[in-house]
């Protein structure tokens, strides 16, 4: 029996709705291996006014919409289907999303609806309580197929999480004094590269700075510390949002084949990103974005082509790593 609920909209969304698919098992033991995948259906409309998102050359669908809508429910998922406690703190830590052929996510007139296919299933199971969520996920748009996504979810107890936190924020901070003796009086505010280079249209939304440099296929960027960044960029826990993150990795791996392969941001997008989040990003300290990437090549249709590998860092270490893949569709 199908049970539907109403998940919560965002910017330029109308209601969404979140089906679940109940799957029949046999008896188990409470800490039985045995697949206990759930299947749910999200369906939303994608958004027209979002402050970020649709602030571009509207051509595609931002592919972070889709990952948005994912982030809003999972929590939710756990709590309701898989017995995962209120007070748990839901971090995600993978991320993995191909567009699959990128026409799909050309705009047209109205808003676009979203339909995303989960099967999700529980990890690190104790005495019946999964303590993460895995996702696999097909996407349709307005009943066309859209690509294919996966996620993981791991839940931290309350006391876990705020340990963890303290003693990163102690490291990176104790690190970047070293570095960079009074960085609180030093950071940089430069100006970063034109909107339009980094597929935006607002000097607001531009998180790199100078210096961008480029050394052969390596290009690094600076990027604002995170406090400068617009209203919304802060988790309540004072950790920057991850889709902020994922903005900065998009922004740099646009740039990246504008410069390094002469590929317009205007009709370009990512078609493929796969995020790996190691650590957490403090917001008062700089971080830096570094793309390495590969020789230019082109899609199945002959459109240019530039993957990469990118590292967003800060105080010498790793916050975010991820494999992406740029296509330009003119």
């Amino acid at each position: 029996m199908e049970t539907s609920r109403s998940a919560p909209p965002g910017y330029g969304h109308g209601s969404r709705h979140l089906v679940h698919r109940p799957q029949c098992f046999g008896p188990q033991t409470p800490d039985s291996p045995d697949d206990r995948s759930q299947e749910f259906v999200l369906t939303g409309e994608l958004p027209t006014s979002h402050p970020l998102f649709n602030d571009g050359h509207d051509r595609f669908h931002d592919l972070q919409a889709a990952m948005a809508m994912v982030r809003q429910v999972s929590g939710g998922i756990g709590q309701a289907h898989f017995g995962v406690a209120a007070d748990r703190v839901p971090i995600f830590y993978r991320f993995g999303l191909e567009m699959g052929e990128v026409s799909a996510w050309r705009r047209h007139s109205g808003p676009g609806t979203l339909t995303t296919t989960m099967r999700v299933r529980p990890d690190k199971v104790i005495s019946g309580v999964p303590r993460a969520l895995e996702f696999d996920a097909r996407l349709e748009i307005d009943g066309v197929a859209a690509g294919t996504g996966s996620a993981n979810l791991l839940f931290l107890a309350p006391m876990a999480h705020r340990s963890h936190r303290e003693h990163s924020r102690h490291t990176v901070l104790a690190t970047a004094g070293q570095q960079h003796p009074g960085h609180e009086d030093t950071i940089d505010t430069s100006p970063g590269p034109a909107p339009a280079d980094v597929g935006r249209a607002s000097a607001a939304n531009v998180l790199l700075r100078s210096p961008v440099t480029i050394n052969g296929q390596r290009l690094s960027a600076a990027v604002l510390a995170p406090h400068t960044w617009r209203a919304g960029a802060a988790r309540p826990d004072q950790v920057p949002s991850s889709a902020l993150l994922l903005e900065v990795l998009r922004q740099t791996a646009l740039l990246t084949a504008h410069r390094l392969h002469g590929l317009d941001p205007r009709h370009c997008a990512p078609v493929a990103m796969h995020t790996h989040f190691r650590g957490h990003a403090e917001l008062d300290l700089p971080l830096r974005c570094v793309a390495v990437a590969q020789s230019a090549g082109q899609d199945a249709l002959g459109r240019p082509l530039v993957a990469m590998t990118l590292a967003l860092t800060q105080a010498g270490r790793a916050v975010t790593e991820a494999a992406v893949s740029v296509v330009e569709d003119l």
